[in-house]
């Protein structure tokens, strides 16, 4: 499988299986997708378990932000997707503690309404992004 943290370099055939699984994952999200073309920007909340496949799947120059750690915090990268491909790893983070306490404040006052105008589920996500690109 290519989820999880990355092979170690020195096993050929282990870092090869693991190739061999992020290709083959590459391929089917570009059939769902309808064609041949990497994002530019992957939005990395998960973590541990897939920072590889993210910055390997990312398009050449590409972008991988990192916003979140769910299944760990030992991102493992293969460097030489970064520098090969120009690839960025950029950290961001929506809010710090005050401004977090202070958004839930202008919500409890009623001055924010975060009012909810879609719902899907998982196989809506493309739809989803296309609804807040737009």
């Amino acid at each position: 499988t290519h989820w999880g943290r990355l092979p170690d370099i020195g096993d050929p055939q282990a870092f090869g299986q693991w190739l061999h699984e992020v290709k083959r994952f590459g391929k089917q999200f570009w059939e769902k997708l309808g064609e041949r073309r990497a994002p530019k920007i992957v939005f990395e909340h998960v973590g541990q378990n897939t920072i590889p496949t993210s910055i390997y799947l990312c398009d050449n120059a590409g972008m991988v932000v990192l916003c979140g750690g769910t299944t760990g915090y030992h991102g493992d990268v293969d460097l030489r997707f970064l520098w090969m491909r120009q690839k960025r790893l950029q950290g961001s983070h929506g809010f710090n503690l005050r401004q977090c306490h202070e958004l839930t404040q202008l919500v409890a006052k009623g001055d924010v309404d975060p009012c909810l105008n879609y719902t899907g589920d998982f196989a809506d996500i493309g739809k989803v992004h296309q609804m807040m690109h737009d």
